[in-house]
């Protein structure tokens, strides 16, 4: 495997079908998306500064980065890794997380003491939660598990 020049590989998920996995480069400022059978690059996508975290929602269609420097999340594609659009949610963020369905993702926008909700299906955020303290990590509960 061959990761961008100056790349800090920083946090890594592997995707919901097991056969990539997905790693943010911090320094090189890419996403990086890694054949899990062979641990090859299939895809570099160039982020924001500061990309922090990634997760593909659990249908796969679609992934999405979280970046400390920028006040966008990036949008790639879940199969591919190639960027979809920029979702501006108001400031830096740090994790986030998927409704067990995929209809929804949350982020943690610390820099506003905020949780920005957003509508997979337009890419756009559809809500605003205050929380205060900086949040970081977030976990969403199945209140229906099968």
């Amino acid at each position: 495997m061959t990761f961008p020049d100056g790349s800090r590989p920083y946090m890594l998920r592997v995707t919901p079908d097991g056969k990539h996995v997905w790693v943010q480069t911090a320094r090189a400022a890419t996403n990086v998306v890694l054949d899990t059978d062979t641990m090859e690059v299939v895809q570099t996508t160039a982020t924001g500064r500061g990309p922090v975290h990634a997760m593909v929602s659990p249908d796969g269609r679609h992934g999405l980065v979280t970046h400390t420097e920028e006040d966008f999340v990036l949008a790639l594609d879940g199969t591919t890794g190639a960027e979809i659009t920029r979702i501006d949610v108001g400031g830096s963020q740090t994790n986030l997380t998927f409704t067990p369905d995929g209809a929804r993702a949350f982020v943690s926008v610390s820099s506003d003491d905020a949780v920005a909700a957003i509508d997979m299906r337009s890419l756009t955020v559809s809500g605003r939660i205050k929380v205060g303290g900086q949040p970081l990590g977030l976990v969403v509960l199945d209140s229906n598990p099968s």
